[in-house]
């Protein structure tokens, strides 16, 4: 075999942050782009925030269900797209809880080496540019990885 020839698979991945605004498909193509370009696995995590209706279990319970099963359609969604554009290895995950603290934890999880946190910027006001505000501020520190930030294409 030859010297410069490695059987070795990349186990290297960009994480996105799924949701459904616009921000986050800019985000999404730039990660498949240079994943491809790479040749770096990739890993969609959406994130479902716990609501609190602890008084009202059965809500709860069906509440959660139903996140849980638009969480897993809209990967299946997106996967099914980047499947058809780009020839990349695709990890999906669904967790719940606060989305900064639960972006930290999958960041640190040793299973997976992350090598860039990729998100949508929005030019106006919208829910992902907090948790931009909250990793590139307070939590930055805890933070051993790049984060690119990419503007969204419609405004």
């Amino acid at each position: 075999m030859p010297k410069n020839f490695s059987t070795e698979i990349n186990n290297e991945y960009f994480l996105v942050c799924v949701d459904e605004s616009n921000e986050f498909y800019a985000a999404l193509e730039y990660a498949c782009v240079n994943a491809q370009k790479q040749k770096i696995n990739l890993i969609l995590l959406y994130i479902i925030e716990i609501a609190n209706f602890r008084h009202w279990k059965g809500v709860e319970t069906i509440m959660q269900e139903e996140q849980k099963s638009k969480a897993k359609e809209l990967l299946n969604i997106h996967l099914a797209e980047i499947k058809k554009n780009y020839k990349l290895k695709i990890k999906t995950m669904v967790k719940r809880g606060d989305r900064v603290e639960t972006i930290l934890k999958v960041l640190k999880n040793k299973r997976y080496k992350i090598k860039n946190l990729i998100l949508g910027l929005a030019l106006e006001g919208n829910d992902t540019n907090k948790i931009i505000n909250s990793l590139t501020g307070s939590f930055r520190k805890k933070l051993n990885l790049p984060i690119t930030i990419v503007p969204d294409k419609n405004n």
